[in-house]
């Protein structure tokens, strides 16, 4: 089997982290199937995970969508056999693609994305587009959509649901040993932190939140703070801050937490297709109409983002018979395997040994 190159250009914005974790997530876990692919990432440089990304990094001024001149350079030079815009990208950067060779793959997050990946000007060069979206918390798409797909001999997007590693190999000892973390204890995390509401970064209300709401209930917090918060907040007795956890050990805790508040964007969506009972908050503009609709359906308790809002939600989820009624409800509502979805669609466009996850 010949090398194949893989080039990964997420959203890479300072605020936000959610689409470089997600290609991150499905990088690795391709070079774990198919040892032998070259991986490239574009990022904008003044992120601070461009330097330390486990892969080669061609750098962009701003967001690589913002700067589609150096993103068609690097795809004239690097020539991949497959690129990966992550809710990025131009329509011409998507014509370069193709025009150089590639395989191309979209993933939108929400219906406005995915509208966009289905116009005309960027339908054509999309061979697979993901929606990472479970098909209850999206809608379906309109007559005119559907018509234009078929006409155009085009697949209907995937409704794949949140793109995760359920299968962690972290030993949740070896994690509570290198953290100094007891065995019981609650989970605080509301995403990258570099979101701010009213010019304060939302993970600092959370924090306050946290120091509440373990002083009330016994429980010792933990506050994930997020890889792009700028500043540092004290760990304490009743409170440990963890700047930021690979993967697979923040999905071990995760699920060994007793209970969870965290950002209505992708990992409420985890916590959902996990079954854990979690309270989410919305951070981000994106982030209101997916929990509401979450909350809806009963998957998840909301809260308004204010500390007594959070600490009561948090209190109300330590009781069983809350959290035995989401479970119920999460139950019925079970999501696809996304990252066994993506192995395979990637294998087909190509030709690789699709070896069983």
């Amino acid at each position: 089997m010949s090398t194949k190159t893989l080039l990964f250009i997420p959203v890479s914005s300072l605020e936000g982290i959610g689409e470089y974790a997600r290609s991150l997530i499905i990088a690795k876990s391709c070079l774990d199937k198919w040892p032998s692919l070259k991986i490239y990432f574009v990022l904008n440089k003044d992120v601070k995970y461009a330097d330390s990304c486990p892969f080669e990094v061609l750098k962009t001024h701003g967001s690589p969508t913002k700067d589609s001149d150096a993103v068609d350079n690097i795809l004239e030079k690097i020539k991949p056999d497959f690129v990966l815009f992550d809710a990025s990208g131009r329509a011409a950067n998507f014509h370069k693609a193709k025009a150089v060779g590639a395989k191309v793959a979209f993933i939108s997050q929400h219906k406005k994305k995915r509208d966009r990946g289905l116009k005309l000007n960027r339908i054509l060069s999309v061979d697979q587009h993901w929606v990472v979206q479970p098909d209850f918390l999206i809608e379906p798409l309109s007559l005119y959509q559907r018509c234009k797909l078929k006409l155009l001999a085009k697949h209907q997007p995937k409704n794949i649901g949140p793109v995760f590693n359920s299968r962690s190999n972290s030993d949740i000892e070896s994690i509570l040993g290198k953290y100094s973390l007891p065995q019981t204890f609650f989970l605080f995390n509301v995403g990258s932190g570099g979101h701010k509401k009213s010019k304060e970064y939302c993970v600092e209300k959370v924090y306050q939140a946290a120091k509440v709401f373990a002083r009330q209930s016994g429980i010792h917090c933990i506050v994930i703070l997020g890889e792009n918060y700028p500043g540092i907040l004290p760990s304490n007795n009743d409170v440990t801050c963890i700047q930021s956890l690979e993967h697979d050990e923040f999905i071990a805790l995760l699920v060994m937490a007793k209970g969870r508040l965290v950002s209505a964007g992708d990992t409420v969506l985890q916590c959902i297709a996990l079954l854990l009972p979690s309270v989410a908050v919305a951070v981000s503009s994106d982030q209101p109409k997916r929990l509401k609709a979450c909350t809806s359906l009963g998957l998840v308790f909301d809260s308004q983002f204010n500390i007594d809002e959070m600490v009561s939600s948090c209190q109300k989820l330590l009781l069983s018979v809350n959290a035995e009624k989401l479970e119920r409800k999460m139950t019925e509502h079970q999501m696809n395997d996304a990252l066994s979805i993506i192995h395979n669609d990637i294998a087909l466009l190509l030709n690789l040994p699709n070896v069983i996850d």
